[in-house]
């Protein structure tokens, strides 16, 4: 989105009149930028604390629901104190708006008007609106001056892709939130399924198979004959966040990577429309054939409740599935015993595809006195707070207490191996080779479910058991298992001026499509009619968009 040519129209009459000509000048300045001067070379460094106070605004993303202490609110709550009384920074929220479209909306006003706040989150197409209007600070000096050696090994874990995605001709334009890649997806499967029938734990996608044909021709869960579903899918087969519950761990085996920018022989290619995607689907489609998947998945929008209920004996999900979806479904029956499994090829390799290692953008408005604030808080909340400060009560006791996150600037930014840490810190507090009390509050919390359920297996709550097989099983194979990941790197995450207009009906065709071959409504050739459906109705502009963008931000 370009900034409203009649706002700006607007503007350059209004300038031109001498007496309105300071108004027009302070437009999208902070309130505060009257009162704040520039920061001393001492000021700038991460930790320094400004003689001065400085105010700044932002955009806040608030909860649906708040729940904050009594007299506490999002400019004046345990997080603004702590940065008050650490760098002498105090915000006032310029607009308040709940997660999700209302705060985009907010974004979006914000930026179509130019009256920006001085921070705030943005997404990857809404940064790239903003560096085309040049209404954002460059930030590749502050970054250097104002973050910790910490922070920037954090960021240098990813190999650079983060900051790579905030960067435009050699500006560093963002600081982005990181996202762990979570690799390798598992196959979560009714052990005790497994036992009664004598089964191997399995290693490879031939190993499945046979599981799930064992697992639907034998009834180990006494379902009933025919009632017994080997695997568990949805509506979506691959693509979307909510793939990680679906089918990508089986496609990656043919080196098919659908809904990502990939390259390939030298060539950003879409991964939905390559000769490998066809390939995964009709092997999926014979699976579909043989009744070892889901035969209501063209109807099936979730598949908790299949696993709740006991029908189900296998899927394919993340290593925190322990806490959702089957807390419910050991909740339900403690002898279901799900255990996680990482599935390699044949020669004990998993390829996967890596998760955008940015999750959103935050922004400096162009002309804030204070570019290095953002890099500072950035600092003091993921390095200073979680390394040095992890024992301060007043906001331990917020976490404790189940407040709201009340963070003025909310940026996320931890090392690329942050689960495996997890599980490593967790488990030597466990096996009494770290203090417990040195943990963090979450990590502390998982401690305490884990001594629990170690205690009396038998007789562990659903809530222990969670904590058990999240933070100390399938996070230990993870890390088992890293040596064996081959990662393929997306190379692009936003959206192009054309997605805005043509993504989502692309989007339901591919659905539709896989859907069919997959469920055999469809001959597998016709994944061949889809991708030429594809390419004309906007996937080869599309494809020129991306190939453009990536070039921008090299």
């Amino acid at each position: 989105m370009k900034i409203n040519a009649k706002i700006i129209a607007s503007t350059i009459l209004l300038c031109a009149v001498p007496l309105l000509l300071t108004a027009c000048m302070s437009k999208g300045e902070s309130s505060s930028d009257k009162d704040n001067v520039a920061a001393t070379v001492a000021e700038k460094k991460p930790f320094a604390k400004y003689k001065n106070t400085v105010k700044y605004t932002v955009g806040k993303s608030i909860p649906g629901a708040p729940k904050l202490p009594k007299g506490d609110s999002y400019e004046n709550n345990v997080y603004t104190r702590y940065i008050k009384k650490n760098l002498n920074a105090v915000s006032v929220d310029k607009f308040e708006a709940e997660n999700g479209d209302n705060y985009d909306q907010k974004v979006a006003m914000a930026i179509s008007t130019g009256d920006l706040p001085d921070i705030m989150a943005v997404n990857q197409s809404q940064l790239q609106q903003l560096v085309d209007n040049d209404l954002i600070q460059d930030l590749s000096s502050v970054y250097k001056t104002s973050t910790t050696k910490s922070i920037k090994k954090m960021y240098d874990s990813y190999g650079g892709r983060p900051l790579k995605q905030a960067t435009f001709n050699g500006k560093l334009m963002a600081l982005p939130t990181t996202q762990t890649n979570n690799l390798p997806t598992m196959l979560w499967v009714r052990k005790d399924w497994m036992d009664k029938l004598g089964l191997a734990e399995p290693k490879t996608i031939d190993d499945v198979e046979n599981i799930l044909e064992q697992f639907v021709t034998k009834d180990p869960g006494n379902n009933g004959a025919g009632k017994t579903i080997g695997l568990g899918l949805s509506k979506t087969v691959g693509g979307s966040y909510a793939s990680l519950f679906q089918a990508d761990d089986v496609m990656s085996k043919f080196n098919s990577f659908p809904r990502q920018w990939i390259k390939q022989d030298g060539k950003v290619v879409y991964g939905s429309t390559t000769p490998e995607t066809k390939k995964a689907l009709g092997y999926l489609q014979g699976w579909f054939k043989k009744g070892l998947i889901d035969p209501q998945m063209s109807v099936r929008d979730k598949i908790e409740s299949i696993l709740i209920s006991g029908q189900c004996g296998a899927f394919f999900g993340p290593w925190w599935s322990g806490d959702y979806p089957l807390t419910d479904a050991y909740k339900n029956n403690p002898k279901a015993d799900w255990q996680p499994y990482v599935i390699t090829d044949k020669d004990g390799k998993v390829k996967a595809y890596t998760q955008n290692t940015a999750g959103s953008y935050f922004v400096v408005r162009k002309g804030f006195k204070h570019p290095e604030l953002l890099a500072k808080i950035a600092s003091l909340l993921n390095d200073k707070l979680v390394y040095k400060d992890y024992a301060y009560k007043p906001i331990v006791n917020y976490g404790l207490k189940g407040y709201d996150g009340g963070k003025p600037v909310d940026l996320l930014i931890n090392y690329a191996t942050a689960t495996t840490d997890m599980h490593d810190n967790i488990m030597k507090a466990v096996n009494g080779k770290k203090d417990p009390k040195t943990l963090i509050l979450d990590d502390y919390q998982n401690y305490k479910k884990i001594k629990a359920y170690n205690a009396d297996p038998a007789n562990a709550d659903n809530n222990a058991w969670s904590g058990h097989i999240t933070r100390d099983v399938s996070t230990g194979k993870m890390k088992d298992t890293l040596s064996k990941i081959e990662e393929v790197h997306p190379v692009f995450f936003g959206q192009t001026a054309t997605m805005k207009q043509k993504w989502a009906n692309l989007n339901k065709m591919e659905d539709a499509t896989f859907l069919k071959i997959v469920t055999n409504q469809e001959s597998v050739d016709k994944f061949d009619d889809f991708v030429k459906s594809w390419h004309k109705l906007g996937g080869d502009e599309i494809t020129k968009e991306v190939k453009q963008e990536i070039k921008s931000q090299n």
